[in-house]
């Protein structure tokens, strides 16, 4: 440290955001997102638009029906509808492998919905990055991480009057107006960004740290899943045929002993068997921790399993920095204030990345050479920083282009997602810096605008008028959002076009009044020698 210690911290800082920044911006970009799956999932499956039931209707219907659907079944996997869901969505496993459904709340029946994979593909890329193997997305995903909290550590080391640049942004000064926007939106949301980084490590420690986990289970570590679910051992299927107790009955058993709380998730093993179970999982709606434990059952007799209280010390650990992590219990403006949150970390992280191409693309202009790492560093940006957010904008219109009924769609939506995104990364390599901002900005302004526009051609039942107008705010807040992007997008577009060529006048007069300096200091060092000359003569 031979800079000194803040100096020393400032290069760090550099460095650990940049190594893995374009990961960082993709996990929170879409792990942003995620804080509104379940609406995203719901804007996609127009055809799951439903009226509401009580829960204990709802559970009565569900189980009914799957007594019809897969009687035969090992296991029954069964979600309820709530707040943000309206199906009933359903899972079974057999001989065969694994079978789901979306069933009607109200009549059990089948709903013939299009296969998507909505939310759910946002929410699991943002922490296991969809191509790679699940353990090998898990790592880079958590290497990614511990750098962003390094970083997030060493810029408040480095930032000594943090509490000044938060209130300091200076417009229009090139570098400096990016250094003052970094700081600014670093500053607004720090706790957020420690709690979600700090939190999203902790998740899964057993894979970054399995340590102390090998300490305590050795090869016995199934035991420390069930230490966290605390669930009482299910007994194995015997393959004889029993009739399981009135529904109604089981319900009613479930209801006195989850003492009025809502059912979130009924779980069946071997249905109709004499060893047949049912689990029913508490609805989670006013504790951080998600890992309530369940109330499990003999479905035959009745026979209480598991009363689901004293949940081990470990389950509510890990179950409240999960609970944390999704911020489960948030109400809408809590919600919305966490989604802005991860919005300004996604400008913090992009802000940091031009920062950088902005300070060489100075240096360059100095010496004049062009450097390989720095041009694709700049590309990469643009593709990182308005291409993924146009992907996910390509994604959603192609929810509504791709026919409903084609079978496999929900994989051609994902192609289409990366598609977009690569062929704008090879549109940014191609194109000059400059004109690749202002052309990407562009197309995203078009593709967000279009996705209310195609929805309300393709689906006029779920148009922004139609559901303004029925009071379905999520899906028109949804359409509003799109918009929302769409209009950012653009005032970025003009606020580039407009101060390009006064900014770019200020960096050539500075660099005219460097090389102006430099010409003089050579020809006063040059008349010093001269002089000198003259004297030893003389």
């Amino acid at each position: 440290m031979k800079n000194g210690f803040r100096q020393s911290m400032a290069w760090l800082h550099t460095w650990t955001g940049l190594v893995l920044g374009w990961v960082l911006f993709a996990i929170f970009a879409t792990g942003t997102s995620a804080y509104f799956k379940e609406e995203i999932s719901q804007w996609m499956t127009p055809e799951l638009q439903l009226q509401a039931v009580t829960n204990q209707q709802a559970a009565l219907v569900a189980l009914s029906s799957m007594q019809k659907l897969a009687p035969d079944a090992k296991s029954w996997y069964i979600t309820l509808p709530d707040q943000r869901q309206q199906s009933i969505n359903a899972y079974w496993r057999t001989d065969k492998g694994y079978d789901n459904a979306n069933l009607n709340p109200q009549t059990g029946e089948k709903i013939a919905a299009r296969d998507t994979r909505g939310g759910e593909f946002f929410y699991r890329f943002h922490f296991e990055l969809f191509g790679f193997p699940v353990l090998i997305g898990r790592i880079i995903v958590g290497i990614a991480a511990m750098l962003m909290f390094m970083a997030l550590i060493t810029g408040v080391i480095t930032h000594k009057k943090i509490i000044i640049d938060f209130f300091t942004f200076r417009p229009r000064k090139g570098q400096r107006s990016w250094l003052d926007f970094h700081n600014v939106t670093s500053v607004l949301s720090l706790p957020f960004f420690i709690m979600i980084t700090y939190t999203g490590l902790a998740i899964f420690f057993y894979i970054y740290m399995p340590w102390g986990l090998v300490a305590k289970y050795g090869n016995e570590r199934n035991q420390f899943f069930d230490d966290i679910n605390r669930s009482a051992a299910i007994p194995e299927a015997t393959g004889k045929t029993a009739k399981m107790l009135a529904f109604e009955q089981l319900l009613a058993q479930a209801d006195q002993a989850l003492q009025g709380q809502n059912i979130a998730r009924i779980e069946m093993n071997a249905p109709n068997d004499q060893a047949a179970t049912v689990s029913f999982v508490p609805a989670v709606e006013t504790t951080l921790n998600v890992r309530v434990p369940a109330i499990q059952m003999n479905a035959t007799n009745g026979e209480l399993l598991s009363s689901g209280i004293s949940p081990s010390a470990m389950a509510v650990a890990t179950g409240t920095v999960y609970g944390l992590h999704l911020a489960h219990v948030a109400d809408w403006p809590m919600r919305w204030l966490l989604f802005g949150s991860g919005i300004l970390g996604c400008c913090m992280i992009g802000s940091g990345m031009v920062l950088w191409t902005v300070k060489r693309r100075m240096q360059q202009h100095k010496t004049g050479k062009l450097h390989v790492g720095h041009y694709l560093v700049e590309r990469f940006n643009v593709a990182a920083i308005v291409g993924l957010p146009t992907a996910m904008a390509g994604y959603f219109v192609s929810n509504r282009l791709i026919d409903a009924q084609l079978v496999g769609r929900a994989d051609l939506e994902i192609k289409v997602f990366f598609i977009v995104w690569i062929g704008l990364l090879i549109h940014a390599l191609l194109r000059p810096w400059v004109r690749a901002w202002k052309e990407q900005l562009f197309i995203a302004g078009l593709i967000f605008a279009a996705v209310p526009l195609i929805n309300g051609i393709v689906t006029p039942h779920a148009s922004l008028l139609t559901t303004v107008i029925n009071q379905q705010w999520r899906l028109a807040g949804f359409d509003l959002t799109m918009l929302v992007f769409a209009t950012l997008f653009w005032v970025m577009l003009g606020y580039l076009m407009k101060n390009q060529t006064q900014v770019m006048a200020k960096m050539q007069h500075k660099i005219e009044q460097r090389a102006q300096a430099r010409q003089q200091a050579a020809a006063l060092k040059m008349a010093k020698a001269v002089l000198a000359k003259e004297e030893s003569e003389i």
